[in-house]
């Protein structure tokens, strides 16, 4: 009795699954339709511990008051949907970012370490009528980072994944909803569908990237990290489609294609980080990040040194990728055989951009005794921007004709004495 029981109950759940309309039955005029789903959905779930006692419209959101067991008693929750989610650039933004970085076990959200993706996944949650809170996760191997916007905190022992990179903490951006997860999860599961029925999947590839993406300067190309198999299927199909595959290397999905890049992914990119990688590689403008700052710092401290000596100070096998990049965008120069490192003036500007080196210029006018070693930088930029120099010495209040001279007169040689070591 107990097996039959079961098996009409097994029946029963296949046939309300198959009720659940097909998803190119739920868009209307640039509309996905959560109510048509969820008046299916709720068949599957609408047993059991959970209880459904009132679902409600309100406007264009869905009151469910529904109760269930929490902590062995049965309580009353109170949940909202969206009716309808528009299929606008902030949906195929997002949906892309939650496939690389969606919360699991009942939560509905976004796991990123990141301020700036952090707010965007907020602000879109609020625009689908949910609360979400930021939770701070970390490691008890780490010391508690301070995030000031965090509203609570868990310490784990064991280390904090997401994805497949193991981080020392990480901010979790949701609430718990799982039916809008379950809504999501069925595009996902749907989704070689599902993309080719969005209108611009461009910036879902850009969601994803702010996600799982990386831009690998070495090899001049840009990835999104994906080991799914299914995934990687219709990832790869799409990113053709878009001209932006080349190969897969068992981890990435590569592109090589810098144009198509930046014209089709760039713009609707958020993550500051990855808009500098990008844009560095692109049109050759941002600013280097810790890794080869530091590798900068090595070279104007052994200035003339091979990349043999370069990789040993750094305690590396070798170096020569990553002194290819800093020569490329002009950071340092080469000389002889074997090749000689030297920094360059745009390597010693962007030192002391990055690490607050002070840059060589005369801190005082000899005559007058006016200090202008802090104008220096301004009156230089300033310049670059095609401002002729009277104007910009009338700007920052250089009127006497000795401090008017020494900027006209000064010739930087700081790049020259750099090729030499100090004996």
């Amino acid at each position: 009795m107990l097996r039959f029981g079961r098996n009409t109950r097994k029946e029963q759940l296949k046939k309300f699954r198959e009720d659940i309309p097909e998803i190119s039955e739920l868009i209307e005029k640039k509309n996905l339709n959560l109510e048509k789903w969820f008046n299916n959905y709720i068949k599957l779930i609408n047993f059991g511990a959970r209880q459904f006692k009132e679902t409600k419209i309100e406007e264009n959101k869905l009151k469910l008051r529904y109760t269930n067991y929490s902590n062995s008693k049965r309580k009353e929750f109170i949940n909202y949907l969206p009716r309808r989610i528009k299929l606008d650039e902030d949906f195929q933004y997002f949906f892309g970012l939650w496939c690389g970085d969606r919360l699991g076990s009942g939560r509905f959200g976004v796991v990123n370490k990141n301020k700036t993706i952090n707010f965007v996944t907020k602000n879109y949650l609020e625009k689908l009528y949910q609360k979400p809170e930021f939770i701070l996760v970390y490691s008890e191997e780490i010391e508690k980072p301070k995030i000031d916007y965090v509203t609570k905190s868990i310490k784990r022992k064991s280390s904090v994944v997401i994805g497949n990179l193991i981080v020392g903490y990480a901010v979790l951006v949701g609430i718990k909803n799982s039916i809008l997860f379950s809504f999501f999860d069925y595009l996902l599961k749907n989704m070689e569908t599902f993309l080719n029925l969005l209108p611009n999947k461009n910036i879902f590839f850009a969601g994803l990237f702010d996600a799982e993406g990386n831009v690998f300067w070495e090899d001049r190309c840009f990835r999104w990290a994906c080991k799914n198999k299914r995934l990687t299927e219709i990832y790869t199909q799409h990113l053709k489609e878009l001209s932006l595959f080349h190969r897969y290397d068992g981890s990435n999905l590569v592109t090589y294609n810098n144009k198509k890049f930046r014209k089709e992914i760039l713009p609707f990119i958020k993550h500051p980080e990855k808009i500098n990688k990008a844009n560095f590689l692109c049109y050759g403008k941002g600013n280097l990040d810790n890794r080869f700052l530091n590798i900068l710092k090595t070279v104007k401290n052994n200035n003339g040194s091979i990349n043999k000596d370069i990789a040993k100070v750094l305690k590396r096998v070798k170096m020569y990728s990553q002194l290819k990049v800093l020569e490329r965008f002009g950071y340092i120069y080469k000389e002889d055989y074997p090749h000689k490192n030297y920094i360059t003036m745009k390597g010693l500007r962007e030192l002391q951009r990055g690490q607050g080196y002070i840059w060589s210029y005369q801190s005082a006018v000899f005559s007058c005794g006016k200090p202008v070693a802090h104008l220096h930088q301004k009156y230089l930029h300033e310049l670059e921007k095609g401002k002729k120099p009277k104007d910009v010495m009338d700007k920052l209040g250089l009127e006497r004709y000795c401090c008017r001279a020494l900027f006209l007169s000064h010739v930087d040689l700081l790049e020259t004495v750099s090729r030499f070591k100090r004996s």
